[in-house]
């Protein structure tokens, strides 16, 4: 017969309830002289496990050792429904001596059961209120409530013995509700009774029972306040968190200790082996966790300072909140926020067409979507009274309630209109960041965490999105406009891609012959095959730079992909870098030469270098940013050049990666390379993030075209000569034929740069292209 564990997701968590094997410790394993306890046993799942722990744990496991830890198992319930099934099921699995009894826990108390018990497992009823007059005065005295949650939990405190362990499950509401009830018994489980562990479940976990969200809490009978409280985030335990609840793995990969090994994917999917290492390492190297990550403890005096909160997501909040003050601005420092102020009872629903100007005109949360109504088609104010604010062009509103806030940028024709209550409006006072920007980041979940929420439908106030912290972002305000906007218009693209091919796939089974809907499939077939494919170049950044780079660098780029052995993947990576520095250094000095700037120092420092026989990278990388430099003077974008070599904050960017690359790479060719295994490992995993970062820090190559002139045409209509050739951009087997207009003529046989909305620039004598004799391929010497 399979363990329940194996065939029940719930039960999952019956065997993780009860701690994994610690000896010394305040939470160690359930042993054989246990007595257990499970005072709302319903059918029996917690007991069931306990007794099947303990009875594996016996070295001895005879007939007679299950009878012993019969007697040590306890439960109680209300419903003799369930005890016939809770006894119905241990006695199935050979534990029919268990003590089951009919009680009604709140309303007889602790009673005789007092201090009885070394371990309680539970789960108690989640909601529900119970009159005064009906719940025992002994737990009224622990905390005074009417939740049934509260009072099961202050029972189960009563029936521990000191240093008796418990592990409760218990609904997310009790960790963060601020009744003093609530506040209290949180209190008095940090501070008097050892609270360990807080464990937070799926929100499927019980389906199709229940669908509130849950959480299991560990703590010890009189334990006092432990130094730190550890924290769970189990998002996944192998099972759909569906009504279905099926299992998403094999079979020998469920449970807490599957029998195979369970890689990154599979975690996603069942984090239970990974919570049961991370229990055991929660005195050690879990208190330096980030709180950013699936588990992280929390000091027992933080965890006062928030009002014993025990919302592992407040924690998280903070955390961000803390690395947003670091890092960003707070927006109450460059903005007004204030609520919309007109009621729904004010409002006269019928249009008025002679309210041209909109003064009476209101903006009511529901009519805030992705796109705004017409200004004649919001309701009106049923009275002439003025409204404590009026919208302005350039606030910045959305919604108060949880879900999709619809952020957006108030435009020119809502000037004057009246917010409605439920809106939040942000005036930006000084444009510190763009209004876009400042959108952007508060549709993001990042900024989500950061807002305080209130009542049981969770709203945000005004007043408190003051403290909010808006990440920085390098760059001038239209820089930033013009990133989002490109950002906004692949969103769009990707979005009219999905819709088509959604379309085409409806269009397959409209009206026609089988013929023609087998057409209809092929076609969307091959559309839908070939956006993949595009898809999946842009996703590899190399195939990228490989496809659309000058000639010299998207070569040793596919050598770099192609590379089957350690080392070869290491001397191609050198050669790439060698590569793009060179590329670079030929394109600054033909701007240089073009724009007569050959007196530059560090272009006088390269020719005499190259008198001498000898110029190094690092010569090449100085022409780069004397000339980069000189033109960011004198306003010119220089191709691009200019745009890509401005340093970031930190002093990061593409001339900080090509300054540690020639360094390196000076190291590697002066004799102290690596020599073992593991040295070119560890030299490559230096040498390949800056060269990727520096590859990508310039996509500006990918727009200014090398070619190599083959016929000149002179155009009289035009006015203007026709140049046609091989375009020597990307690696492929064959160059493309390119032809474009030029004012001036151009030399046949010659290299040149063709920058975007700029003059061809020869490249010669800087670069010139002939046969390799050796591999007959052509070269840039």
């Amino acid at each position: 017969m399979p363990t329940a564990s194996a065939t029940r997701p719930t039960n999952a968590y019956a065997h993780a309830a009860s701690p994994p094997a610690e000896p010394a410790d305040t939470s160690a394993p359930l042993n054989f002289e246990d007595p257990v306890c499970d005072p709302t046993c319903g059918t029996g799942g917690l007991l069931a496990a306990a007794a099947q722990f303990v009875h594996r744990s016996r070295p001895d496991t005879t007939q007679q050792s299950a009878a012993v830890v019969s007697g040590r198992i306890h439960g109680f319930d209300f419903d003799t429904t369930m005890l016939r099934l809770s006894s119905m099921r241990l006695a199935l699995q050979g534990f029919e001596g268990a003590d089951l009894r009919y009680r009604d826990n709140l309303a007889e108390g602790v009673g005789a059961e007092r201090e009885r018990y070394s371990v309680v497992l539970a789960h108690p009823p989640f909601a529900g209120s119970v009159d005064y007059e009906a719940v025992a005065p002994e737990l009224l005295a622990m905390v005074r409530t009417k939740k049934a949650e509260l009072l099961h939990l202050a029972m189960i405190l009563g029936l521990l013995q000191p240093k008796g362990r418990a592990a409760v499950i218990v609904p997310a509401g009790l960790l963060f509700s601020s009744t003093s009830a609530h506040t209290e018994l949180r209190r008095l489980l940090v501070d008097v009774h050892g609270l360990e562990a807080v464990m937070q479940l799926p929100g499927g976990t019980f389906k199709p029972y229940a669908g509130v969200s849950t959480a299991i809490l560990f703590f010890t009978e009189d334990a006092g306040q432990a130094d730190s409280v550890w924290f769970y985030d189990l998002t996944a335990d192998g099972w759909s968190l569906d009504d279905r609840r099926e299992p998403l793995l094999s079979q020998d990969k469920l449970g807490v200790a599957p029998d195979s090994v369970l890689d990154a994917v599979d975690h996603t999917r069942n984090n239970l082996p990974d919570l049961m290492r991370s229990w055991r390492l929660r005195h050690s190297s879990e208190r330096r966790r980030a709180r950013s990550e699936q588990s992280f403890c929390v000091t027992s005096a933080e965890i006062a300072a928030e009002d014993y909160n025990l919302s592992l997501g407040r924690f998280r909040q903070i955390h961000e909140m803390q690395r947003a003050a670091q890092e960003g601005i707070r927006l109450g420092d460059f903005a007004e926020i204030f609520p919309g102020s007109v009621r729904r009872s004010e409002l006269d629903e019928e249009p008025d067409a002679t309210d041209t100007a909109g003064r009476r005109r209101v903006l009511t949360p529901t009519l805030l979507t992705s796109t705004l109504p017409d200004v004649a088609d919001l309701p009106l104010r049923a009275d002439q009274r003025e409204p404590r604010r009026r919208l302005r062009q350039g606030d910045i509103i959305g919604r108060d309630l949880a879900g999709t806030r619809h952020w957006t940028c108030v435009p020119s024709q809502y000037d004057g209109v009246q917010p409605g209550q439920g809106l939040i409006v942000i005036r930006l006072t000084e444009e510190l960041l763009p209004h876009e920007y400042v959108i952007a980041y508060l549709s993001s979940a990042l900024a989500e965490q950061q807002l305080p929420k209130y009542g049981v439908i969770p709203r945000i106030k005004a007043r408190e999105m003051a403290d909010i912290w808006i990440p920085r972002c390098d760059g001038n305000l239209s820089e930033i406009r013009a990133s989002l906007a490109m950002l906004d218009e692949g969103e769009r693209e990707a979005a009219r891609i999905q819709d088509d091919l959604h379309r085409r796939r409806m269009q397959i089974f409209e009206s026609g012959t089988g013929s023609a809907r087998r057409g209809r499939l092929d076609d969307a077939a091959a559309i839908s095959s070939l956006t993949a494919q595009n898809l999946r170049r842009h996703n590899e950044p190399y195939k990228l730079f490989q496809d659309s780079y000058p000639y010299a660098v998207a070569r040793a780029v596919r050598k770099f992909r192609h590379s089957l052995s350690l080392a070869e993947k290491h001397e191609a990576a050198i050669q790439c870098a060698e590569s793009l520095i060179l590329s670079l250094g030929i394109m600054a000095l033909a701007l240089a030469t073009d724009r007569g700037r050959q007196d530059l120092p560090a272009i006088a420092q390269w020719s005499q270098s190259v008198e001498r026989g000898g110029v190094s990278l690092g010569h090449w990388v100085g022409v780069v940013k004397a000339v980069a430099e000189d033109a960011r003077q004198h306003g010119d974008p220089a191709a691009g050049l200019v745009e890509a070599t401005t340093r970031k904050k930190g002093g990061k960017g593409l001339v900080a990666d090509l300054d540690q690359l020639v360094v390196l790479r000076n190291k590697i060719r002066h004799g102290a390379g690596p020599r073992t295994r593991a040295e070119l490992e560890k030299s490559l995993g230096r040498i390949e993030p800056l060269m990727l970062s520096g590859l990508s820090g310039c996509a500006f190559l990918a727009h200014t075209r090398w070619v190599h002139t083959e016929r000149l045409q002179w155009m009289p209509d035009a006015g203007k000569f026709r140049v046609s050739g091989l375009a020597l951009m990307g690696d492929h087997p064959d160059f493309a034929t390119v032809s474009f207009d030029t004012a001036h003529p151009l030399a046949d046989d010659r290299l040149y740069l063709i920058p975007p909305n700029d003059e061809p620039l020869p490249l010669s004598p800087f670069c010139l292209l002939s046969d390799c004799p050796t591999c007959r391929e052509w070269g840039t010497p």
